[in-house]
Order: C-alpha cells, then sequence, then structure tokens
C-alpha cells in the first residue's frame, strides 16, 4: 500500500490557520505590509516555503508495568559507633511507593531490620579477659625481703606477698574487646527492596528521521491520537524494511537508519519482561517545510501523515 503525502498548500493553509488562531498579532507583524489591509489570504506557500524535505516516522505503543524491585537482599555488619552513619528508610505504614516518583536506590538499608548481634570474638562480655602478666595469674605479686634476726643481725631471706595492682588481686585483666570496641555487640542491617506498586503505564515510542524537536510531543499526541493521523501498518519490522521505501514513495539515508534504529527499540521492549507491546507499527510519511517571514524570521513546518489526516508543528 502507497500512502499518498499532504499537498504542501493544504499545510501551510493549515498552519496558517492555527498561527493566527494563536497568535495573529505576530502574524501581521511577520508578513503584514504597512498601510494594508492585513489577510491570511495574501500568505502564500510559493512566496515564503524556501525548501522541503522528505522524511518519515514510526511509532509504536508500549505498556510498561513497573514493580517491585527485584527480589533479595543484602546484609551489612558494622560496629555501635557506625550503625548511626547509616541513611535508613522506613515503610512501615507508608504503604505502596510509586515508582516513578522514587529517586533512590531500589534496594535501601531498612531500619526495621536493625539487629543486635553478640560479639564472638568477645562472646557478648564487651572484653577480654586473660591471665595477668605481672602476676603470672596468682593474683598476688611474691616479693623475698632480707631480714636482720636478732641481736646478731643476721641476715635471712623471708618471703612477702600482697595483692597485684595491675589485677586488684584477681589473677585476671580485662581488656576492651578491639572487635567490638566494647560495646558487646556488633549491630546488622538489611538492604531490603523498596515496595514498589505495580504501576501500568502506556509508552509512545517515535523516531522521526526529521529528528525534530517535537519527537516527545509528537509520541504523545499520536499515542492520544492515533486514529486521526493515517499511517501505515505493519506486524513487523521485516515487513516494513521491505515495503517502507514502496510505501512512502520516496527514501533517503536518514529514513534507513531511523528504521534500523527503530527496530532495535522495538526488540530491547520484546525483551523487557516488564513491557508489552500494544500496538502495531505505524510509518508516518513526514515533511518538512523551511520557511521565511517578510521581515526575515526563520521557521520550520513539520506535517506527519497522509494527504487525508495529518498533524502539524512549527517553531514559528
Amino acid at each position: 500500500m502507497r500512502i499518498k503525502t499532504p499537498n504542501l498548500d493544504e499545510i501551510w493553509l493549515r498552519w496558517k490557520q492555527k498561527a493566527a488562531r494563536m497568535d495573529r498579532k505576530k502574524m501581521e507583524k511577520e508578513f503584514g505590509t504597512k498601510g494594508a489591509v492585513f489577510s491570511l489570504d495574501a500568505i502564500s506557500a510559493a512566496e515564503y516555503v524556501k525548501d522541503t524535505t522528505k522524511e518519515a516516522a514510526i511509532y509504536f505503543a508500549v505498556k510498561k508495568s513497573l514493580g517491585p524491585a527485584p527480589k533479595g537482599k543484602e546484609e551489612n555488619i558494622v560496629t555501635a559507633p557506625r550503625v548511626g552513619r547509616v541513611q535508613y528508610y522506613s515503610f512501615k505504614g507508608a504503604g505502596k511507593i510509586n515508582k516513578e516518583n522514587w529517586k533512590d536506590d531500589e534496594k535501601v538499608p531498612q531500619f526495621e531490620s536493625i539487629q543486635a548481634v553478640p560479639c564472638k570474638n568477645c562472646k557478648g562480655k564487651g572484653y577480654i579477659e586473660d591471665k595477668c602478666k605481672t602476676c603470672k595469674g596468682t593474683g598476688k605479686i611474691e616479693e623475698t625481703f632480707t631480714v636482720l634476726v636478732g641481736e646478731e643481725q643476721k641476715k635471712e631471706k623471708k618471703p612477702f606477698s600482697y595483692p597485684c595492682g595491675a589485677c586488684y588481686g584477681t589473677g585476671n585483666r580485662t581488656e576492651p574487646c578491639k572487635e567490638c570496641g566494647g560495646h558487646k555487640n556488633l549491630y546488622k542491617y538489611e538492604e531490603l527492596p523498596v515496595p514498589f506498586q505495580t504501576v501500568v503505564t502506556g509508552v509512545p515510542v517515535l523516531h522521526s528521521s526529521a529528528q525534530t524537536r517535537y519527537e516527545k510531543e509528537i509520541g504523545e499526541d499520536l499515542h492520544k491520537m492515533i486514529e486521526d493521523v493515517e499511517g501505515i501498518r505493519f506486524s513487523n519490522f521485516k515487513e516494513l524494511d521491505s515495503k517502507a521505501e514502496a510505501s512512502l514513495g520516496y527514501w533517503n539515508k536518514n529514513i534507513k537508519k531511523t528504521i534500523n534504529s527503530s527496530g532495535s527499540d522495538y526488540k530491547s521492549h520484546e525483551k523487557d519482561k516488564d513491557a508489552q507491546i500494544t500496538s502495531q507499527i505505524y510509518l508516518f510519511p513526514m515533511i518538512l517545510m523551511h520557511a521565511e517571514t517578510k521581515r526575515g524570521k526563520k521557521f520550520e513546518i513539520y506535517s506527519l501523515g497522509s494527504g487525508d489526516k495529518f498533524m502539524i508543528y512549527s517553531n514559528f
């Protein structure tokens, strides 16, 4: 099937009417003649359109489900001073989260997951107990005094002991555990998926060889008014690729590149488990008109669709 492109005069007429509705004073300023009554009929395409090019656009619609993040969790264990340095999140009683509005990671540390874990190094005591090195675990300091005995002052060696000051006479010394810093516990927290709600959205996908500044706007318009614009429908890109030139009646390298890039995009959506392609593939003729006002202001007019049903856009 070959599609008939819009007549240039029809595109120009529709643009004039739309531009006058939006800002008639601007139209009169750019196209009017001083001292003469302003009339749209006097503004002809033959006089003000300097060049035209034929391009093409490809469109299809995708339904995308934005649902929960991948399952699973990650555990982290830190010391007591470090547990407070983590940014936690809480979703208790908050309901499901809209994924499109969420700006952070899909898995985040969650406050309710914090748990105390007894330190294995000190067995939850906060300190390490060992034999006192000063008294060798006896709790006493053993010394020998030289004592002068009797009138003769004969020297004798006599034992004497006193409690060890290093271990307070216990025979054991305690030091803060290096693993937990004396806090007895380490702390475990989990990075869990954000509880996203499942949202199904319609996504328009548009690729045009004209690469206009209106790509997003055109895609959204087509998504709402696909029946108001006429294009050629294809079931797959293999068919489109083989019949595009014959269907349009014209061809260029940019159109070929556009078909290739849109085909790659189509395959990506087919492989996306959260996406479902919900429309056929549409091929639309595009006419790009390069125009210049009487005052020298340059602008473009784009048409998309057939001679029977087409839309226009302009940066006038």
